[in-house]
């Protein structure tokens, strides 16, 4: 049964919450459902990605060292829309994301060998500036976005662990802190 697995990961330039999501199936057939459109109305929202203007931009551009502008996405919450940029995005692998109400973004897909086949690991992070800030974006969005998570795997006929509101508001409150600087000085460390 697939469930989340969230925590705060403290980085040299702030601090992520990370929701980790296995998932049963390729990265190919992820990646398909995550950038369709109608599919994202099951899970979070349906979207547009205005490319047009990048592009028309980008031709612009192409005769001065100005940098390419990122498209504009928006999301149609139905009564309202959610509004940003996509930052970066290659194709099976990741994609960035600064939405105007949360800030910056990110989902990584990684490849997983099982022994029954191919799966893939979704990784989900919201950046912040610093701990405290990650602690709050963590109790106000985490149970947020580890529900449109489930629902995401649903989406890909997956059976997902159920979690309910007072749970997730639990769980959320009180994150573990993992230093990225520190993981990786104690491993060299042991090397010596």
């Amino acid at each position: 049964m697939t469930s989340t697995s969230p925590r705060l990961v403290q980085w040299e330039n702030g601090t992520d919450l990370v929701i980790e999501l296995p998932l049963a199936v390729d990265i190919a057939t992820v990646w398909s459902k995550l950038v369709d459109s109608e599919t994202a109305r099951s899970w979070f929202a349906s979207f547009t990605v205005d490319e047009a203007a990048a592009s028309t931009d980008r031709d612009d551009s192409e005769n001065s060292d100005a940098e390419d502008p990122n498209p504009a996405i928006t999301f149609d919450l139905g009564e309202t829309t959610l509004n940003g940029e996509i930052l970066s995005c290659e194709v099976e692998d990741h994609v960035l994301v600064e939405l105007d109400d949360f800030g910056v973004l990110g989902v990584a897909l990684l490849a997983l060998e099982l022994t029954d086949g191919a799966a893939t690991l979704l990784i989900f992070t919201q950046s912040a500036p610093d701990v405290e800030s990650a602690r709050l974006k963590a109790a106000d969005f985490g149970p947020m976005w580890d529900t449109h998570l489930r629902l995401f795997a649903r989406v890909l006929g997956l059976d997902v662990a159920e979690a309910g509101e007072e749970e997730l508001l639990a769980l959320y409150a009180d994150l573990e802190l993992e230093d990225s600087e520190t993981d990786d000085s104690e491993d060299g460390a042991n090397d010596i």
